[in-house]
């Protein structure tokens, strides 16, 4: 047969069976703590830190939470949630949210609920702000929750994260036009 190959072993004779059954023993233990040890469940990553609300949220459950704290940078892991803006407290106006954002700095994550109880929102690594143009890091990410956790991270081919007008909220954009997840007041 064309390229088949022979390999040979040379048994054991009874004598060196009976000396090496000590060793055998302990090598088919070895092999089986192996073998458990490959069939074990690897650890996942560690579990980030999840953020310290200071007040309860409206929006998302401690589950909801919970996922969403694995997506989060690492710079924020750990650090406490402020509730800035709440629509059931200040209304739907943009131009009040942006006015709650000034004096706060660092990275915000807006939560929303659809009057079909859907929840979706972003991760800005800059305070939401009016703007002429677009800013904001990689950092920034879309997510939903309808109807489990799917994240939309940057793609890297373009730098339009958030846009901030008096007539709506852009975040995330495949140009600098509307062609983005954009939120208006009211109905």
């Amino acid at each position: 047969m064309k390229g088949t190959r022979w390999q040979y072993t040379r048994l054991p004779t009874h004598m060196e069976d009976a000396l090496s059954g000590e060793e055998s023993e302990r090598e088919e233990e070895e092999e089986d703590k192996k073998e458990e040890a490959e069939a074990a469940p690897s650890p996942g990553p560690a579990d980030p830190m999840e953020p310290q609300l200071t007040e309860t949220s409206q929006v998302l459950g401690a589950s909801e939470i919970r996922q969403l704290s694995f997506h989060l940078p690492p710079r924020v892991a750990g650090s406490p949630w402020n509730l800035v803006f709440c629509t059931s407290r200040d209304g739907f106006s943009l131009r009040s949210l942006y006015r709650q954002m000034e004096g706060h700095s660092g990275p915000v994550l807006l939560l929303l609920r659809d009057q079909d109880g859907q929840m979706f929102g972003a991760f800005s690594s800059s305070t939401l702000r009016l703007s002429k143009g677009f800013y904001g890091t990689g950092e920034t990410f879309l997510f939903t929750f309808s109807p489990q956790l799917k994240v939309f991270k940057w793609t890297g081919s373009n730098s339009f994260f958030v846009k901030g007008d008096l007539d709506l909220l852009m975040m995330g954009s495949s140009r600098s036009s509307s062609a983005s997840r954009s939120w208006r007041p009211g109905f």
